[in-house]
């Protein structure tokens, strides 16, 4: 192996902090993604609990179904972290939070149209 020693220019100097910049950069988006990672498989229990209330619907409808389908998204809203995140871990971790919340309500009440409207929502996305 031949190694020749380069002259630093500030063509050179420029170049070293320029990958170095996106070692770095790549090194946070790793660690980052690694965090978001390791929150998203803390189990749901962990987040705060809200109880929705549906005494007032009457489940044979399908607007009452789609009104406590909208409480309970919304719910599930509140108690996740990060509503508002911008940062792509973070959002992660919220829409996974989301989903567990809604899967484990929907599970709870287990009636065949809320189960139905949450497959539904599941597949359009």
């Amino acid at each position: 192996m031949l190694l020749q020693e380069t002259p630093m220019t500030a063509a050179t100097v420029n170049s070293n902090r320029s990958t170095l910049g996106r070692v770095a950069v790549l090194a946070a988006c790793l660690l980052a993604g690694s965090l978001g990672v390791a929150q998203a498989a803390a189990p749901v229990s962990e987040f705060p609990q809200i109880a929705v209330s549906y005494s007032d619907l009457d489940l044979n409808t399908s607007e009452g179904t789609r009104e406590l389908y909208k409480r309970i998204a919304n719910a599930a809203q509140e108690v996740c972290p990060y509503p508002n995140a911008r940062e792509l871990a973070q959002i992660e971790v919220n829409h996974a939070c989301r989903d567990a919340a809604i899967a484990k309500a929907v599970r709870q009440i287990n009636t065949p149209a809320l189960v139905a409207l949450r497959a539904e929502h599941v597949k359009r996305g």
